[in-house]
């Protein structure tokens, strides 16, 4: 997949993700999201396939990004997220 072929689905993953789910709760939340889409990243990868691969790091990067964006751009997050 090319790289702004790459980044057009991410956009799509993040608002999917977003429309369903809703804003992030907090940090702990999207880092619970993201260590589950690492661990069907690292089972990918094991079974070698490839294409499965590509998909769950696409996957990877949306959670990622888009907790990123909570973070910088969502107060509640924000305030779950602090002490």
């Amino acid at each position: 997949m090319a790289l702004n072929e790459s980044f057009e689905h991410i956009e799509k993953l993040i608002a999917r993700a977003n429309a369903r789910y809703g804003p992030l709760a907090s940090t702990h939340e999207g880092l619970g999201v993201a260590l589950e889409e690492w661990d069907e990243l690292r089972e990918a990868v094991k079974s070698n396939d490839l294409h499965r691969v590509e998909s769950e790091c696409l996957d990877l990067a949306a959670v990622l990004i888009r907790m990123a964006e909570e973070i910088s751009t969502n107060q509640q997050t924000q305030n779950r997220s602090t002490k």
